[in-house]
Formats: structure tokens, C-alpha cells, sequence
């Protein structure tokens, strides 16, 4: 389960994990919304492609990305709708959404409107451990939980970045406690990491990430998908 994922990673990652254990290995991607389906959908996922290895991506999008359309439509009832439906047709736009002037005026729009986030921490935990708590009942699946780890800066003004830092460090200990109870391996980072100014390329349209984050970010999840393994299931000792 890996919101926001792209095609390429996951083959990175397969090939890594068939090198170290020296067997096929067969991804499966699927994009989750943390709504209250969130749980129901992963246990049908699970009953489907009875996987062995689960990884559970926590998209900070979810609850860190402060939305203008989303709040003009909170806000403005059908008109904002309206106008949500324009902005969002316009970042979605492949000239305009990458322009340089388009990202200026989504700073100013959030300096001025505000933006909206799409869930608060408190809606979106009880749903993540509900689903962590189904993968685990799934006879003899790893689980591996991964993020968020904040290495984009969203927020515009110093309130919205001290807001982003507070609910970003909300989450990760509630799932650090989580790890440590229900005993599943776990990475995230309590403060994101563009505070220490590790941010990686971004693509042209300064959200998402650029391809040379592809093979850097597929190095790091196979490195943590194989601990996860390994600390469940042992170290594998391959013949020289």
C-alpha cells in the first residue's frame, strides 16, 4: 500500500529484495485514502493478493498539505466548488502547473485564503491502526510502516509551518508507540527533514519529486523492507 508511489519504485525495490534473498518477487501497488473505509478496503486487499510482506506508506499529504481549493470549497459552498475545480484543473495542467508563475500565485492565495487540510491527525490514527492492527492478523505477513518523514516544505507562512511541524510530530509518536506495542518495524521522522535542508530534487512542478529520487528512495526501502524481513523471519544465509 504505497500512496503516492510511482511505477518505477517498486520494480527498484522488487529487484533489490530478489538479490537479497534469491527469490521472485511479485509487487503489488495499491493508492489508499484514510477514510473510514480505509481499514475494510486493506482487509479486502489482503483477502485478494494474500501477500507476504505488507508495506504501509503514511503520506503526509493526508494531513499536512494545506489546500486553498479544498478550503474554498469548505468555505464557498457551489461557488467555491467552482473555483476549486478551476484551480485544481489548472495544477493538474501540464504547462501551467509546473509555471513558475502559477506556484506564485498558489503562495500568495496561501498567505491570503488559507489552505485547508484534508484530514486532522486525531481522524486519521485510529483508521491507520485499525488497518495495522487487520494486516497483523493476516497469518504470517511483515508488515513494514513507512513515513511520514517531511522532506518538502508545503506551508508558506511561519504559522502554517509551526502547524506543519506540530501535526507531523503528532503522528510519528502516535505510530512510534504503535511499533513499539504491537511490534512491527517502523521508520518516520518526528520533525521533517527539510528543517535540516535534506531535500531532494523536485520535479518541475515543485511538489512531487524528481526522477533521480527514484533509485535513492528505491535504495532506502529495500534497506528497510529486508530489516523488516529479516528481523521477523532471520537472517537469510545464501552459498557463496
Amino acid at each position: 500500500v504505497t500512496p503516492g508511489g510511482t511505477p518505477g519504485r517498486p520494480a527498484l525495490v522488487a529487484r533489490a529484495l530478489e538479490a537479497r534473498f534469491g527469490e521472485p518477487v511479485e509487487m503489488v501497488v495499491k493508492s489508499v485514502w484514510p477514510n473510514e473505509r480505509m481499514p475494510a478496503i486493506i482487509g479486502k486487499w489482503l483477502d485478494d493478493e494474500r501477500p507476504d510482506v505488507v508495506w504501509l506508506g503514511i503520506n503526509r499529504f493526508w494531513f499536512n498539505y494545506p489546500s486553498v481549493p479544498l478550503r474554498l470549497r469548505r468555505k464557498l459552498g457551489p461557488l467555491g466548488d467552482r473555483l476549486a475545480r478551476l484551480g485544481l484543473g489548472a495544477a493538474a495542467n501540464p504547462v501551467i502547473g509546473p509555471s513558475r508563475a502559477f506556484r506564485l500565485a498558489r503562495s500568495l492565495l496561501l498567505r491570503t485564503v488559507g489552505g485547508d487540510y484534508h484530514f486532522e491527525p486525531e481522524e486519521i490514527l485510529p483508521r491507520i491502526e485499525a488497518s495495522i492492527r487487520r494486516i497483523l492478523r493476516q497469518e504470517g505477513v511483515v508488515l513494514a510502516v513507512w513515513g511520514p518523514f517531511g522532506r518538502s516544505r508545503w506551508s508558506v507562512t511561519r504559522a502554517q509551518a509551526a502547524a506543519e511541524q506540530r501535526r507531523q510530530a503528532v503522528v510519528v509518536a502516535a505510530l512510534e508507540r504503535l511499533a513499539r506495542d504491537l511490534h512491527f518495524a517502523y521508520a518516520g521522522a518526528g520533525a521533517p527533514l527539510y528543517l535540516s535542508h535534506e531535500t531532494p530534487e523536485l520535479a518541475p512542478d515543485g511538489f512531487h519529486f524528481g526522477v533521480s529520487y527514484e533509485a535513492e528512495s528505491g535504495e532506502r526501502h529495500a534497506a528497510f523492507l529486508i530489516q523488516a524481513i529479516e528481523a521477523e523471519r532471520g537472517a537469510v544465509t545464501r552459498p557463496a
